[in-house]
């Protein structure tokens, strides 16, 4: 496809971290009960035209087919429930007659275990694995079927992203942030459903957007929420392109192709039995099977702890980074489980599936790096663009934020945008907000901004 193998990785181990997901979890402690399970959260970022899609599309064939798989048997299951509902139907008639005849002769006893002896079949559980589009609610239910694990895709992440920033979405946001530590009950309180209750939610996100759209999102959602939407994306890959073609047409490799199929098959019916995990009584009913670090694995993991501890106490890293790498914490343990399991290993969790963890972790803090800087970047753009239509005179002096909205230029419709824009021009002292009563800096549409004829020469 000639793209960048970012685009086709991050796809393929967010899947394979869906479909672990609570089947068992890790406990990267030797002696507490701190618990991290596999469910991961990734992004691609990429201009357009870049074959993301396509690429995420070839990632995420394994799941997609264990997920049609799925819908068969759900299909197959439907089909026997509904003829065995019509057997119950047929039955219970025949019982009536039978309890009412025993009613007038054996007695209300006999009558009873009459109709005690016939029973209605149980509604199958819809299996799932992925899903594209679903309401907050309806993805609940989904989970609440689903207790190992669902994943869901979607082609424009940041539009999800910026729907649940609405504040009357507040709801699904809660549920959305809840459903990412994998290990959360939620329950859903509503007039019409009544009360659904999920002992645990565990999702797995994974979607493509565009480097603009991701940094316009990251900029406005830590200014006005900071709410850890932003560092939950924790699987961010934001690569270069090569800007070189080269012409590819071979058959696929049948072997590669069949072997990541199987793996993935593999992944989606564990056994935690056979990979010799350990269980908590003291964690009910919905436990988690888990393992632990081997020993060797677990001197390294904690060493590396110890470095990123040391690092988020000192000043070194601005305060939204720093919150980002904090999750690092069980981001590697959740890693270190994924590699372990996908190479077909059992038993503690090995010293090779934690160095693979933190090479992970070493290569997205470098992409995490770039998209948290390209939050000022993009408000440097936002003044470029601005400033490129004040020297051609597309606009009066003074002119106001609304002045620029209106005229609808590319990349200067988001009043967001737009402000920001101007307030790196005010600070950069090429344009004054005049003052008026209730304006400030950055500030109102209203506020009027005056051009300095100086920077206008320079």
């Amino acid at each position: 496809m000639n793209c960048p193998l970012d685009l086709v990785s991050i796809p393929a181990l967010v899947s394979a971290g869906a479909l672990i997901g609570r089947r068992i979890g890790i406990r990267p402690q030797q002696r507490t009960s701190w618990l991290e399970v596999g469910n991961l959260w990734g992004c691609v970022v990429a201009r357009p035209g870049s074959l993301k899609s396509p690429a995420a599309s070839e990632a995420l064939a394994p799941i997609k087919r264990i997920e049609a798989l799925a819908a068969e048997a759900n299909r197959e299951a439907q089909a026997a429930f509904k003829v065995g509902e019509a057997l119950y139907k047929l039955e219970k008639e025949e019982a009536d007659k039978a309890a009412r005849r025993r009613l007038s002769g054996e007695g209300k006893e006999s009558a009873r275990a009459m109709l005690e002896s016939v029973t209605a079949p149980e509604p199958p559980t819809e299996r799932r694995h992925l899903t594209s589009d679903a309401t907050a609610e309806k993805l609940g239910e989904i989970c609440k079927a689903n207790p190992f694990g669902i994943m869901m895709h979607r082609d424009e992440l940041i539009s999800l992203f910026d729907d649940l920033d609405g504040s009357e979405k507040a709801s699904a946001k809660g549920f959305f942030l809840s459903a990412w530590s994998g290990t959360e009950g939620y329950t859903f309180d509503r007039i019409g459903r009544g009360t659904v209750h999920i002992p645990a939610v565990n999702l797995s996100v994974f979607g493509t957007t565009q480097p603009a759209r991701l940094a316009s999102y990251m900029r406005e959602n830590l200014r006005r929420h900071d709410d850890g939407m932003v560092q939950r994306l924790q699987l961010i890959a934001w690569p270069d392109s090569t800007g070189q073609y080269q012409e590819v047409d071979r058959y696929p490799d049948s072997d590669a192709r069949r072997l990541a199929h199987e793996c993935y098959q593999g992944l989606a019916a564990l056994d935690p039995r056979e990979l010799k995990a350990d269980w908590d009584e003291f964690d009910g009913p919905h436990g988690v099977p888990f393992l632990r670090f081997a020993g060797d694995a677990q001197e390294l993991f904690s060493e590396w702890r110890a470095v990123l501890e040391a690092r988020l106490a000192g000043d070194e890293l601005s305060a939204p980074l720093a919150s980002h790498l904090s999750k690092y914490r069980g981001l590697v343990p959740r890693l270190s489980l994924v590699c372990h399991l996908a190479n077909n290993s059992f038993g503690p969790v090995s010293l090779e599936a934690v160095r693979q963890a933190l090479r992970w972790a070493e290569y997205l803090e470098s992409h995490a790096v770039r998209a948290y800087a390209s939050t000022s970047l993009d408000n440097a753009e936002a003044a470029r663009a601005i400033w490129r239509h004040v020297r051609k005179g597309d606009l009066g002096d003074p002119f106001t934020l609304r002045d620029v909205q209106r005229k609808g230029w590319s990349g200067l419709q988001a009043n967001e945008r737009i402000a920001a824009g101007l307030e790196a021009l005010s600070d950069a002292d090429w344009l004054r907000p005049a003052p008026t009563e209730a304006g400030e800096k950055g500030g109102r549409p209203s506020t009027p901004y005056q051009i300095n004829p100086k920077a206008l020469r320079a």
